[in-house]
């Protein structure tokens, strides 16, 4: 990691709109390995899986007027045993999740 790389808890802390900017900014590795700290923080060591999940959730047709985000957000919600507190974690972590989608398998977005 830079000195300027974000740590875990940074991830959690800083204002949303910096984290939009610094995760446009990271690469696919510091993104996945905040991704799956945060996992593992929640209680899950099965990044793979999860992403799978979530990958295949975008793929299904069933919106049910959520958008996108809300449906990774709440796949994430639903596939991590520890429950936040703050459920702001979730609309980060699937900020770090659609990021890492998006540069990977565009397709998919």
């Amino acid at each position: 990691m830079t000195k300027d790389s974000l740590n875990d808890h940074d991830i959690i802390r800083i204002k949303e709109a910096e984290l939009v900017t610094r995760l446009k900014t990271m690469s696919i590795d510091e993104l996945e390995q905040h991704a799956q700290k945060i996992m593992e923080d929640m209680g899950s060591s099965n990044y793979s899986s999860i992403m799978a999940d979530v990958m295949k959730c975008l793929k299904e047709d069933q919106s049910e007027g959520y958008s996108r985000f809300e449906m990774v957000q709440k796949k994430l919600q639903d596939s991590l045993p520890n429950k936040a507190y703050m459920s702001d974690i979730y609309a980060r972590l699937a900020a770090i999740v659609m990021t890492i989608i998006s540069r990977k398998f565009q397709d998919l977005l």
